[in-house]
């Protein structure tokens, strides 16, 4: 949506409060708190003259995203109910096996369909359900992506393979592309562009350890974006280590002829291999799933992928996927996870964070 958290009515925050069952004062606070807005616009280094905003909600505070949050809730609240009526589709949108037909994070949302005409059929109910609210659905941001892992011998119209070069692979959801071999390949490529950016954070008259939190801060970031959904092979996760251990040898200044043990790298730099530490950020987001709400998206994607375990799939190789890596991740640590028993026995465990966290080093 564009500019969304701007184009809230307060009014309606204020409403949807009162529906939750928020007492007086807590209505009254909040209107404190949206109450006597004054903004200026700033241009080309110019400020305008004070003038009060009625809309919108601040910025930049806790709250401002709670706020959005609630009213987003309640404009899907009505698109769910009208494509309940027009479309036949499913409310709470999960289907009977536990697929999540969409999914919202802060002001994206995603809608999920087998039929792409459906989305078609979507898109203008949405745009104007959602404006009803003052939301506006930016068109230059929306998107239909086909997921599908094409046959091999199929080839495009210049002659080039089809099969692992789909175009879904290089779509961007929230940041991160859809096929994790193409986002750690583009991760590796922004670390590499921040590292070179901040060159003279890495200067030697900067003690060793800031310059390692500079790296952490500012190029580890980069790199471990959102790594936790990655379902990669060891072959691709291999590449972003030897990107990591070139950083840590240009932050001490090992060039060629001088040389420096991986091992000994790691250990002068109080680091590991990054591959580790996406095992380990894998395992504590499953423990954030099991604990979060059970008819959340997260959490439902989690029951369809166990209710699929016994259909048959594709015949060949199996694709390593993300649910294939957690069943990995459970069997090193002698869990098992192949019914919903199982994923109910996984769910009382995670609610023990200390004990969770204590599994993730094995």
């Amino acid at each position: 949506m564009s500019s969304a958290f701007d184009t809230i009515r307060r009014s309606t925050i204020l409403d949807l409060l009162v529906e939750c069952g928020c007492d007086d004062d807590e209505i009254r606070l909040v209107r404190l708190l949206l109450s006597n807005t004054k903004l200026k616009v700033n241009v080309n280094g110019t400020l305008s003259a004070e003038f009060q905003s009625f809309l919108g909600a601040f910025q930049g505070d806790c709250l401002s995203g709670c706020l959005f949050t609630l009213v987003l809730a309640g404009a899907l609240r009505d698109l769910r109910n009208r494509l309940e009526a027009a479309m036949n589709r499913p409310n709470p949108p999960i289907t009977d096996i536990s697929l999540p037909l969409d999914t919202e994070y802060a002001d994206d949302i995603d809608f999920n369909d087998e039929d792409e005409e459906n989305l078609k059929a979507l898109l203008p109910i949405a745009t104007e359900v959602l404006k009803d609210w003052n939301l506006f659905v930016n068109e230059d941001k929306t998107d239909f992506t086909h997921v599908y892992l094409a046959e091999k011998g199929v080839k495009d119209d210049q002659g080039k393979p089809i099969a692992g070069n789909e175009l879904w692979r290089k779509s961007i959801t929230l940041g991160s592309m859809l096929c994790s071999k193409e986002d750690i390949s583009r991760r590796i490529s922004l670390g590499y562009a921040a590292f070179n950016k901040y060159k003279k954070a890495w200067s030697h008259r900067i003690p060793l350890n800031k310059r390692l939190l500079l790296y952490e801060a500012l190029v580890v970031s980069v790199l471990m974006y959102n790594s936790s959904c990655w379902a990669a092979p060891k072959s691709v996760l291999e590449k972003l280590d030897i990107a990591h251990r070139r950083h840590l040898r240009s932050i001490l200044n090992y060039k060629y002829p001088h040389r420096i043990s991986n091992k000994i790298l790691y250990k002068r730099c109080n680091a590991e291999p990054l591959s580790v530490r996406v095992a380990h950020s894998r395992w504590r987001m499953l423990g954030h799933v099991l604990r979060g709400p059970t008819d959340g998206p997260a959490y439902s994607s989690l029951i369809f992928a166990v209710n699929t375990l016994q259909l048959q799939g594709r015949r060949g190789r199996p694709q390593s996927n993300l649910f294939s890596l957690i069943l990995q991740d459970l069997s090193v640590r002698k869990f098992s996870l192949n019914d919903l028993i199982d994923l109910k026995y996984l769910t009382l465990i995670a609610q023990d964070r200390a004990h969770w966290r204590s599994l993730q080093i094995v």
